[in-house]
């Protein structure tokens, strides 16, 4: 049987453990935090926030679409548009905005108020680049 004083420095041992890992995981999650994210992560976290919008509907080529065809007509345009797409700016700007003849998508609120996609986009990339801070260290 341990004397108390072995109990008592096991405990403290025990706790001093506990306590590290508490703060080596709080390191990474701030790193992951503070690591601003590729033009890619971005790119790929529009197409999940336009998938995710089910409230919406949008507009393309006078047709309402959900939200899921919304997101996967972007994934083909991504795919198709290859290297031309380098940043979440050319993503925004030359796929994600107007079919291939050049007339815009819109986004379509559920009061019927009626945006640009560019519009949509750009002020979810704003989120999307400035989240909460507890959502950052979630997100990744």
């Amino acid at each position: 049987m341990l004397s108390p004083n072995r109990k008592s420095s096991r405990r403290i041992a025990g706790a001093f453990v506990a306590l590290l890992a508490v703060l080596v995981v709080q390191g990474v999650l701030a790193a992951a935090a503070a690591a601003p994210l590729s033009d890619a992560e971005k790119i790929q976290a529009l197409i999940r926030t336009v998938e995710g919008r089910k409230d919406l509907q949008f507009i393309r080529l006078d047709v309402a679409h959900s939200a899921r065809e919304a997101a996967n007509v972007l994934r083909i345009k991504l795919a198709f548009a290859g290297d031309r797409v380098k940043t979440v700016d050319d993503f925004i700007d030359h796929v994600a905005t107007a079919t291939q003849s050049g007339k815009p998508y819109y986004v379509r609120y559920p009061d019927g108020r009626e945006v640009t996609s560019a519009e949509f986009l750009r002020q979810e990339l704003k989120r999307i680049e400035h989240p909460p801070a507890a959502k950052r260290a979630i997100k990744r």
